[in-house]
């Protein structure tokens, strides 16, 4: 048998060989200064994004938050379930679109999910604390955010409460 003259197949080997031994490489990354690096790993919410875009006098906000459900029920990411509570103790409502079914996690499970939020101006002049079933999470601290100094359209991202312009 000739396979092994044939050039193809010492460069599929190589290249074979080459891929195997990049796979088990260990992956040393940088420890990110962000919440994922100083939450503890047993917490049932953690905060992993913020996105604000601002539409004009509003804004959108998008949290993508890990979630662990204890429950032996799946649980619909919707109101009375899930809140996001401004610094006057107010609902901020959901932003819901009629093709995007609502997030959901299974019983027993831990997920990673994105709620969305429509805020007013005023929700950004204090704290922002995310409740899902009795869990709190401090979403944005008590500093201030000027939505106007934000630009129009222009997604602003972070990765902990801490909202900076």
């Amino acid at each position: 048998m000739r396979l092994f003259q044939r050039f193809e197949v010492w460069l599929l080997l190589l290249v074979g060989g080459i891929a195997i031994w990049w796979s088990f490489q260990s992956n040393t990354t940088p420890v990110e200064d962000g919440p994922v690096a100083g939450m503890n790993a047993d917490s049932p919410l953690q905060l992993r994004r913020c996105t604000l875009e601002r539409d004009f006098g509003n804004a959108r906000l998008d949290l993508e938050v890990r979630y662990k459900n204890t429950s032996p029920r799946p649980l619909s990411m919707q109101p009375p379930d899930v809140r996001l509570i401004n610094a006057a103790g107010k609902d901020v409502p959901p932003f819901i679109l009629p093709v995007e079914r609502p997030a959901s996690v299974e019983a027993h499970t831990t997920a990673d999910i994105r709620l969305r939020f429509w805020l007013e101006k005023a929700d950004l002049t204090g704290p922002l604390t995310l409740d899902i079933r009795g869990q709190k999470l401090e979403v944005k601290n008590h500093t201030p955010l000027d939505l106007e100094k934000l630009e129009n359209a222009k997604p602003k991202v972070w990765t902990s409460s801490k909202w900076t312009q």
